[in-house]
């Protein structure tokens, strides 16, 4: 299949999570540095495209200036109240939005949550390069970037960068598709 390249954007505690438990709707901006919130802006607005899944997008509230917004719900008409055009709701699949990403000549996305999309997305192989920036925080428990049956995925991944944002140790990490 023809598709564009899929990179993942997500931060997470250096335990592992992207969201402390029972606060999926806790919006990433009231832990994560402002570097962070910086590289993300700088990063998804250079790829142009972004897919999430409806619960990230209702955390979100808006789509988000200079880029076009893909939002994967089972329940499309739920958000028939959003015109914007740079908004799309579907109910389509991963296989199904890429290709048809791809007739339109998009050659990158930003894949950005939350972790039934990050699972779904890599469950499929469609993960090429992953962004993750690691925020000194401790959750204790929470969302995992990836959960589910996740063991029984066999994808591996080469780390191709790290940067340090940040005084405190902010980290992000780059990784390819092996």
């Amino acid at each position: 299949m023809n598709k564009p390249e899929v990179i993942l954007l997500a931060a997470m505690s250096i335990d592992g999570f992207i969201a402390p438990l029972n606060q999926e709707h806790l919006s990433s901006t009231t832990w994560t540095s402002q570097e962070d919130r910086q590289f993300f802006a700088k990063k998804s607005k250079a790829i142009g495209t972004m897919i999430m899944g409806s619960k990230t997008f209702v955390t979100i509230g808006k789509a988000l200036m200079n880029r076009k917004t893909i939002v994967m719900t089972s329940q499309p008409a739920r958000f028939a109240n959003f015109s914007d055009p740079n908004l799309l709701f579907t109910a389509d699949n991963p296989e199904k939005i890429l290709t048809d990403l791809n007739e339109q000549g998009i050659k990158q996305i930003a894949l950005c949550g939350g972790a039934s999309i990050y699972n779904l997305f890599l469950q499929k192989g469609l993960i090429d390069r992953m962004f993750l920036t690691i925020e000194p925080f401790i959750f204790g428990s929470g969302v995992k970037l990836f959960s589910g049956s996740v063991g029984q995925i066999q994808s591996k991944f080469i780390l191709v960068s790290q940067e340090k944002l940040n005084d405190a140790g902010t980290l992000v990490l780059e990784f390819k598709k092996a």
